[in-house]
């Protein structure tokens, strides 16, 4: 296996969770992982559209990198103008927390960037 990296630039509507989940299927990998994948990139990205303040001329932007381990990093960031919102008791965060070996939020200039890991596996 070597190196895979993906960008996906989408809109910032409803629709673009489906586009997302969609992207996902372009990494290879195992159904197991891909619906692992597509969980969580789908509540990150409903999470981006339901919380960003985003308007229509903003996007989201999905990156994801499978290194030759089969370790994989997917970053969800978007141009909202502040952190991600991590609402008490939303189930979408406990999913995360849950389903990825890793994750976090952070704010890389100015965008806000949820990201989460995945160990090679199944």
């Amino acid at each position: 296996m070597s190196d895979h990296h993906a960008c996906h630039l989408l809109p910032a509507d409803a629709g673009s969770v489906v586009l997302a989940r969609r992207a996902m299927n372009d990494l290879g990998l195992a159904p197991l992982r891909t619906g692992k994948v597509k969980l969580i990139v789908s509540e990150l990205v409903t999470n981006s559209v339901e919380h960003g303040r985003l308007g229509p001329e903003d996007h989201i932007e999905v990156r994801a990198h499978l290194d030759d381990s089969g370790s994989l990093r997917v970053e969800v960031l978007d141009d909202g103008p502040g952190p991600p919102v991590l609402t008490q008791g939303g189930l979408g965060w406990r999913v995360i927390e849950r389903v990825a070996d890793r994750w976090g939020v952070e704010r890389t200039g100015p965008h806000a960037c949820v990201w989460f890991e995945l160990d090679a596996g199944p």
